[in-house]
């Protein structure tokens, strides 16, 4: 078993694997889109194939981000993709692998992140393997199944969802889909997002400017704009990779809430991937610890719920990883004693 550099790969083949061996969450982040848009964002990427002899049994990409002092980690956002019906001797030999060749590739980072799309997790309780108390991306999503008729979907749907869906067609909710925004799109989106953190108490759980600008440039997406009485009311972004649907991000006026549009826009985006032949409608991520509130409106939907393994740190440099860890903790301890005053 072996890590080479995907030099032979090019996109259609890289997007071929992740499509056709990634679970219905998260295969967007190991597209070779996404990687070009971290890299577009200045960070340093590396796309990487995992032989079995002449077998792939891999691939991942490699995102190294910056910290203070000149320190950086690597990261590899739900990751590695894993060839699907690889046994679990096969999956351990691989992780080891990876963190052999990890630390003599990469002496300069302070740890490796890994985000493997498996609740396996024998393999990690070995030396060399940590786990971090918190996590980047969501252990729990959201899915909704959409092999079944449009009218088995809507009624599996909690009663106060298929009322919220009917409420907006009387109300004169409408939508556009667009492919590509134009600048008065963006700022429009953009005063949206400014009203939904003002709505959420000034928490903004949004990416800068910079990285919206990248990712409408870089990464396929499909944005689905709500008008209420003909006026914007809310506009909704989704990425599709293989059989799933993935809502990304969202943002609303908060004087157009009660034409209960943002529940219309995940309807029409439903119903727009079933036209696309996708099994999978992605919500997002569910906690009803960090996001009480979004997570019971996401179960009204009555999606299966996903589980995953979490963050799996590969040390390198034992001493700045403790400190780094430690800062993380502190910090999001003062982030919970901020939320509850």
């Amino acid at each position: 078993m072996e890590i080479l550099p995907a030099t032979s790969m090019n996109a259609k083949d890289w997007n071929h694997f992740v499509e056709n061996n990634y679970p219905p969450v998260g295969a967007f982040m190991q597209t070779f889109e996404w990687g070009t848009f971290q890299k577009d964002l200045g960070r340093k990427i590396s796309r990487q194939v995992v032989m079995d002899g002449k077998k792939i049994l891999a691939i991942f990409t490699l995102v190294e981000f910056k910290l203070r002092l000149g320190l950086s980690y690597g990261y590899i956002p739900r990751g590695p993709v894993i060839a699907k019906g690889s046994s679990v001797e096969k999956t351990s030999a691989l992780f080891e692998t990876i963190r052999k060749w990890s630390k003599e590739k990469f002496p300069h980072l302070i740890f490796l992140r890994l985000e493997p799309p498996t609740l396996f997790s024998e393999t990690f309780r070995q030396p060399g393997f940590s786990f971090p108390s918190h996590y980047i991306q969501p252990r729990y999503n959201a899915v909704v199944d959409l092999t079944r008729s449009e009218e088995e979907i809507l009624t599996s749907f909690h009663s106060s969802t298929r009322s919220n869906i009917k409420r907006a067609e009387k109300r004169g909710v409408t939508v556009t889909i667009k492919k590509t925004l134009t600048d008065e799109d963006y700022t429009a989106f953009t005063e949206m997002m400014h009203d939904t953190i003002l709505r959420n108490s000034g928490k903004n759980a949004y990416p800068g400017d910079v990285y919206f600008r990248y990712f409408l440039k870089t990464v396929p997406y499909t944005a689905y704009f709500g008008y209420h009485e003909g006026e914007l009311a809310s506009a909704h972004f989704v990425l599709f990779v293989g059989k799933t649907a993935t809502y990304i991000y969202g943002a609303s006026h908060t004087s157009h809430l009660n034409s209960k549009v943002d529940t219309y826009l995940h309807w029409t985006a439903m119903k727009d991937a079933r036209k696309k032949h996708c099994e999978y409608y992605d919500l997002g991520g569910i906690d009803p610890k960090r996001w009480p509130s979004l997570t019971t409106y996401k179960r009204q939907y009555h999606g299966k719920e996903f589980e995953y393994l979490g963050n799996i740190d590969i040390p390198f440099r034992p001493f700045h990883y403790r400190i780094y860890s430690g800062a993380r903790n502190i910090k999001v301890w003062l982030s919970k004693i901020t939320s509850k005053k």
